[in-house]
């Protein structure tokens, strides 16, 4: 079903502070003919640069170090990036082929296509993929830059993602953001005051 925004409720940690937003997407990469279908993304505000971790999908049948050794050959874009689990430690930058296999922190640029998120289509053309890693596929400020974003914990407690491309702004979306966080009535409430 097509959507024209996306609202999620914030699944809370299972040690009770925080929490997670997390929803399903569906895409093509230019370099897997497999299409992957309702697959759990997180929402994260934190993430400079949008990842797929592939390792994640060994059901696939990917060979992911011919994935890998085709990216490096073909001298495919990347970037190397660590995580926040590796605490700001300084890495070498692999240079030789064997430094790049070998290499977890790599992710490479590919084409996305038929990419939505919760059912809303982003036109979003490219993202990053990785061959090693197995954690949680993340969509990041590279993408939502250009999204209208709203976060906040309603009256029931529930903290809720509302947030749609600029690009794709609808009155169905505005009037979510009306119907859930009363923005147009606290904002008509300061102006009166």
């Amino acid at each position: 079903m097509m959507s024209k925004y996306i609202k999620i409720r914030m699944r809370p940690t299972g040690i009770g502070i925080g929490g997670a937003f997390s929803v399903p997407a569906s895409f093509k990469l230019d370099n897997v003919n497999t299409p992957f279908k309702n697959v759990d993304v997180k929402i994260d505000t934190g993430c400079s640069v949008s990842t797929i971790p592939l390792a994640k999908f060994k059901a696939h049948g990917l060979n992911f170090d011919t994935l890998k050794r085709d990216d490096i050959t073909n001298n495919i874009d990347y970037i190397t990036s660590y995580g926040v689990e590796t605490g700001g430690k300084n890495h070498k930058v692999p240079k030789t082929y064997d430094e790049k296999m070998v290499c977890e922190a790599l992710k490479f640029r590919h084409d996305i296509y038929d990419f939505e998120i919760n059912g809303l289509p982003i036109s979003h053309s490219y993202i990053y993929v990785n061959y090693n890693r197995k954690g949680n596929i993340l969509i990041g400020m590279d993408i939502l830059k250009d999204w209208d974003i709203h976060i906040r914990t309603i009256d029931t407690g529930e903290t809720i993602f509302l947030g749609c491309p600029k690009e794709q702004i609808n009155d169905a979306y505005l009037q979510e953001l009306e119907d859930t966080f009363h923005i147009a009535s606290e904002l008509n409430t300061k102006n009166i005051r």
